[in-house]
């Protein structure tokens, strides 16, 4: 008797063995034929989804939650054909938020193509008019919108679970002064708040921007952050990374303006893993508890 349940015994766990070895071979050959086989499966579903694209020294993020789309930029006008094919991709049609941060080329340059060619519900813009080329072309197609808010102080709205927190500059008048640097500092800088997690998008805020950050009163800690003006560096760059204090950092830009190697030496004393769209497309996945990170090679 003793020997016949030694033997039932060796048998039941051969069969669970085989059986743990059958699932995983059946994981491992679904996630390798899997279009989103580079989404980490403890968070493929029910997720924050961040897409930094790659469109060269420009931004444009898309942000994805459940059904709720946001995009914060729309790059160059060259960028169309690339922002186009991925909104196709991932059969987006509805942008609920659009958020244009300030009215460089390289920031609106495809909003007016993006706004012919998907509803995009609420856009909200920086509240100054700018001498850009593209600025007249943008205030033309959205003059017979609804929805449409020019952010000259701090507002706050959500969909479900998916916080945004929009803040304009403090003090116009000073930056308005300034002309060379006016359009970079009055960006719009974005806080996106998903469960624990925050994301901070700073536009191309340059020195008197990020010193009137640094003065505000309100808390701009995060875990990650999409850094000013394409990789730029400044005196106080290390200051805003001192109050954000961030542990990833993505740098929007190409080879035809390279993060300044200030900068990147900061992040690495800092010990802030960093990411760069020059190598291609950046994706951040966030569950409300952690963030992972993947890049789409060139």
């Amino acid at each position: 008797m003793k020997k016949n349940k030694s033997k039932s015994g060796l048998l039941l766990i051969l069969i669970i063995c085989l059986l743990i070895l059958l699932i995983g071979l059946t994981q491992f050959i679904a996630h390798g034929n899997s279009s989103t086989s580079d989404i980490p499966s403890e968070i493929a579903g029910g997720s924050l989804t961040i897409t930094n694209l790659n469109v060269g020294k420009a931004d444009c993020a898309v942000l994805q939650a459940d059904d709720i789309v946001g995009m914060i930029d729309t790059g160059t006008y060259d960028a169309y054909t690339t922002i186009d094919n991925f909104l196709k991709d991932n059969s987006i049609t509805e942008i609920d938020f659009l958020i244009l941060t300030h009215y460089d080329q390289d920031h609106i340059g495809s909003a007016e193509k993006i706004l012919s060619s998907v509803d995009v519900k609420n856009i909200y813009l920086a509240d100054y008019v700018s001498q850009k080329e593209y600025y007249a072309g943008l205030m033309d197609s959205i003059k017979t919108r609804e929805n449409v808010y020019f952010v000259n102080e701090n507002i706050s709205f959500n969909y479900n679970d998916l916080i945004i927190d929009i803040y304009p500059a403090s003090s116009p008048e000073v930056l308005l002064s300034d002309s060379k640097n006016m359009d970079n500092n009055m960006s719009l800088v974005s806080m996106i708040t998903f469960g624990t997690k925050k994301f901070l998008f700073t536009g191309d805020i340059e020195k008197d921007r990020i010193e009137q950050v640094i003065n505000d009163d309100y808390s701009l800690t995060a875990d990650w952050i999409k850094m000013p003006h394409h990789g730029g560096y400044t005196k106080n760059t290390s200051d805003l990374l001192s109050l954000v204090d961030p542990s990833f950092a993505i740098i929007s830009t190409s080879n035809e303006r390279p993060a300044d190697d200030k900068l990147m030496d900061l992040l690495s004393s800092l010990g802030i893993e960093t990411y760069d769209t020059t190598y291609g497309t950046i994706v951040t996945y966030c569950d409300k508890n952690s963030i992972k990170i993947t890049q789409k090679s060139n």
